[in-house]
């Protein structure tokens, strides 16, 4: 069994053959089929991941998509793979184990973006690092969500180094969807740059995207998977990634080559990464999480005003993970009950008008904030004097994070979202509608059981208890504070605004030199 690059020169070989692709990846499909003159010819797709399988239109054609298992029917057929990977070796190494008895020839396919930055590897081969950090959050180019190009633990790092004199020893570089956005946000040292321009027709935005992908030490990316996969030996790439909480990965693939580091907020934490990501115990930088930082900082009341929320006594935020996702991101879509609000628990417009009710006898507001990757259209919460719907474009116009809003809540609902965990520093009272938890368990899976156990807050299995934890709270009782305590201890190794020093410290960067640094 040999692997090799799919190029023209090699057509020839597929004359009469039977096309599979291995891993689904409608964009990489898409500029396969254009190159080669593909479009009807590829029989199916194997891929590993359950939630990939079934059929999917392209160009008018139902493309079915198996598992692993039908890699050993391929031997049999006169047939030729071609791995649509960002990570074909990764791939071939998953063939050569899966594949037995007489095996097809396999092909990687490389796309123009992956062509050309290998052609920039080759240019800046033999010259030095720079002292650059790079920095990247959200998912790839081509599942852009909005405002999540500056976001999240990059951004928390990045503006922990620039408040913190870093800028006088390091260039910090952010690769964005839009420069423009950040024009007051532009210093010394400090560059805005598209990762659209990895692939721009104009040579000068091309040429500075890459110096600063092929040269910098550092790059710090929140996400962004296939992202700087041919960095150089020496050059670092720390994945700081965007939550520890309570559900297991969508599919397993080893990260171990992926990326050199990944921060985790606990020794349990880093564990339980080690094994869900196929790392090593020495890439777990037990550091907290760089956004956390923001939780400790004094909470700024104007923010309120901002987002359209109005005074009351107390606010009690209500966070739930996405169930139904938008744009390319539906494969993550999970299982959910008919409910007319798109809310769980409260799920008819006359639950939520007697939820509003309490809330007005409490002098209290509830303010809802949809997960980025949510479909706000399933969501209907509007029209109420007590209940706000945090609108996702708001706060990305509004350049607010969500960890710069929970010191402004007095309690926190949610379910299995990591947002809850982050929460618990701050040691208020919690809450978790659990209606789907059977279901969500069979069909997502945690990385605790029983889950229960691990919940730190009050369990709401029904409308009844959804009321009654309102009201707690509007008591000023905390009735769960004992188990959130308890859990917090195991979940958090640090309770401090220290999480960016002490990455920044376990990877030798300085402010006044380069200084000393492993990789």
């Amino acid at each position: 069994m040999r692997l090799e690059k799919l190029t023209e020169r090699n057509l020839a070989g597929f004359s009469g053959k039977t096309i599979y692709c291995y891993e689904k990846s409608p964009s990489d499909l898409e500029e396969l089929c254009e190159r080669f003159g593909w479009y009807g010819r590829i029989a199916g797709i194997v891929d590993a991941s359950v939630r990939n399988h079934g059929r999917f239109l392209f160009h008018g054609q139902k493309i079915p998509v198996f598992g692993l298992e039908r890699l050993q029917e391929l031997g049999q057929e006169n047939s030729r793979i071609v791995i649509t990977s960002d990570y074909p070796m990764e791939a071939y190494e998953v063939l050569k184990k899966e594949l037995s008895g007489s095996v097809p020839e396999v092909y990687y396919f490389e796309n123009r973006r992956t062509e050309t930055e290998a052609e920039y590897r080759r240019k800046y081969e033999g010259q030095p690092l720079e002292n650059i950090i790079l920095f990247r959050s959200g998912p790839q180019g081509g599942s852009y969500v909005e405002a999540d190009d500056f976001s999240d633990n990059s951004r928390a790092l990045f503006e922990y180094m620039t408040a913190n004199g870093y800028c006088r020893t390091w260039k910090l570089v952010w690769l964005v969807k839009d420069p423009g956005r950040f024009a007051d946000r532009r210093e010394e040292n400090v560059e805005f740059l598209s990762f659209d321009w990895a692939m721009s027709q104009r040579k000068e935005e091309q040429e500075r995207y890459y110096h600063a992908l092929c040269l910098a030490k550092f790059i710090f990316t929140t996400d962004a998977y296939g992202f700087a996969k041919g960095r150089r030996s020496d050059q670092c790439l720390i994945q700081l990634w965007h939550g520890c909480g309570f559900k297991t990965r969508v599919n397993f693939v080893r990260c171990e080559k992926r990326y050199d580091y990944m921060t985790v907020i606990s020794d349990l934490y880093a564990e339980i990464h080690e094994q869900i990501y196929g790392l090593r115990k020495e890439q777990l930088l037990v550091t907290g999480y760089a956004k956390q930082d923001w939780l400790y900082e004094k909470p700024d009341p104007s923010l309120l005003g901002r987002l359209g929320i109005p005074e009351a006594e107390r606010y009690i935020f209500w966070c739930p993970t996405f169930r139904t996702s938008k744009g390319s991101f539906r494969y993550l879509n999970e299982q959910k009950e008919p409910s007319e609000t798109g809310l769980p628990l409260v799920d008819s417009f006359r639950k939520m008008e007697m939820i509003n009710e309490l809330l007005q006898e409490g002098k209290t507001v509830l303010a809802v904030k949809l997960h980025p990757l949510q479909d706000e259209t399933e969501v209907h919460c509007s029209g109420f004097s007590n209940i706000v719907l945090l609108d996702n474009h708001r706060l990305s116009m509004e350049g607010i994070e969500i960890n710069r809003l929970l010191p402004l809540a007095d309690a926190l609902i949610s379910d299995y979202s990591s947002t809850a965990v982050d929460y618990m520093l701050l040691d208020r009272p919690e809450a978790f509608t659990l209606d789907d938890v059977e279901a969500y368990e069979k069909n997502r899976g945690f990385i605790f059981e029983p889950i229960r156990d691990w919940m730190p807050g009050k369990e709401l299995d029904a409308w009844e208890d959804f009321c009654s934890f309102l009201s707690e709270v509007m008591r000023g009782e905390d009735s769960t504070r004992e188990k959130r305590e308890r859990l917090c201890r195991k979940m958090h190794k640090f309770h401090d605004k220290g999480s960016c020093r002490r990455i920044l410290d376990a990877l030798g960067i300085l402010t006044e030199n380069g200084g000393n640094y492993e990789c």
